[in-house]
């Protein structure tokens, strides 16, 4: 099968948003292990702009983000988590995700940073994550990238590799056992220093 990548449209927020919320299912526990309640938590702050989409027979199959040091892919909207998670996750959630959604990135203008690069289970080993990765870079105009991984994410770490990323730097966890891994590890395509 094929798939087509394309940049997301209004019609795509909620399947972005719960391809997102299965992708990072893991990191998302904490404050809710219902997918359909973190997608409907976090649609709200999408910026679709910034968004790629995979889609495979017919569905979207997976998402990335490509954001830069003019604005993120996404912000917190207290209400929706609130809303949709709860009084305490989603106050809990607003204080997390606001710093990992909205911190300003350091790159210059031509650098794209990627993230929220996420596959559904049913479509994983399947190309869609390289095929995402490698068209959405084309397309963006960007002409260099960064990206971050945990290191506890071998899969992802491999697809980077293999398509020419290399680790610049590591960045201990400051809460290991809360977050569920020791190291961000940043990498970068096609191989220069950002500055």
């Amino acid at each position: 099968m094929s798939i087509t990548v394309r940049r997301a449209g209004e019609p795509d927020r909620q399947a972005i948003a719960l391809c997102i919320a299965q992708g990072f299912r893991e990191d998302f526990s904490v404050l809710c292990r219902d997918e359909e309640r973190v997608a409907a938590a976090i649609a709200p702050g999408l910026s679709l702009p910034r968004f790629f989409v995979g889609e495979l027979a017919g569905e979207i199959a997976g998402v990335l983000a490509i954001s830069d040091c003019t604005g993120r892919a996404a912000r917190v909207e207290p209400k929706a988590l609130r809303k949709h998670l709860g009084l305490l996750p989603g106050l809990l959630g607003t204080l997390v995700l606001r710093e990992e959604f909205e911190k300003p990135l350091d790159y210059p203008p031509a650098t794209g940073y990627l993230e929220f690069v996420a596959v559904k289970d049913r479509f994983r080993r399947q190309g869609v994550a390289t095929r995402l990765l490698r068209e959405s870079m084309a397309q963006s105009g960007y002409a260099d990238f960064v990206l971050d991984v945990t290191d506890r994410n071998a899969g992802a770490m491999a697809c980077y590799t293999r398509l020419g990323f290399e680790e610049f730097r590591r960045a201990p966890e400051k809460h290991p056992r809360q977050k569920g891994f020791a190291a961000k590890i940043y990498l970068r395509y096609p191989g220069k220093e950002p500055t």
